[in-house]
């Protein structure tokens, strides 16, 4: 009867020997020093940009461009020491487009194979051959049939539709329409 009794107290002891500590230890956390609280708070003007430079506790990630002397349409600027040229925007590269649409094109033609064989599905359950069971590691394109065929549809319009964007944008900044096609 010791024994069983000594099992129960011992866990409610070391409980309260617990919680009796933490606020202790809570108690003991260093404070934040009093002086630092009192000294008036700086407030940086444009006027002391030039110091902060100076002492090198401000960046400027973009090089400052003198408007006069920056051209009214830039497209490229002369090519690097490596020979690639260098655009203001990624909506002026060639490659950034190319990338794009090759992303876009992937995940359309991977919708369009989804609805093809969502398609080849009901087209066979109209003839009575169906699959032996329902595939639970693939993702169900809707509540029914037609729901699922009706959401895959638009989702095969929706990236044709960003595809469309994308050579309009590439249209509107003069980039050659075969740069899409590549």
């Amino acid at each position: 009867m010791r024994i069983h009794s000594f099992l129960l107290a011992f866990p409610l002891a070391a409980t309260l020997v617990l919680a009796n500590s933490i606020p202790s230890l809570a108690a003991e956390k260093p404070q934040p020093a009093q002086g630092t609280q009192n000294q008036p708070k700086k407030v940086w003007t444009n006027e002391d940009m030039g110091q902060l430079r100076a002492q090198g506790l401000i960046s400027i990630v973009e090089p400052e461009v003198n408007e006069a002397a920056a051209p009214a349409t830039p497209t490229a600027t002369a090519p690097t020491e490596l020979g690639f040229p260098v655009y203001n925007s990624r909506l002026e590269d060639p490659e950034w487009y190319a990338e794009q649409a090759a992303k876009l094109q992937a995940e359309l033609d991977e919708r369009q194979a989804a609805l093809h064989e969502q398609q080849m599905a009901l087209a066979q359950a109209a003839d009575r051959i169906t699959q032996p069971g329902i595939a639970l590691d693939k993702q169900s394109a809707g509540i029914t049939p037609d729901s699922g065929l009706a959401i895959l549809q638009a989702q095969v319009q929706e990236v044709q539709s960003e595809l469309d964007d994308l050579s309009d944008l590439a249209r509107q900044n003069n980039i050659p329409p075969g740069v899409l096609r590549s």
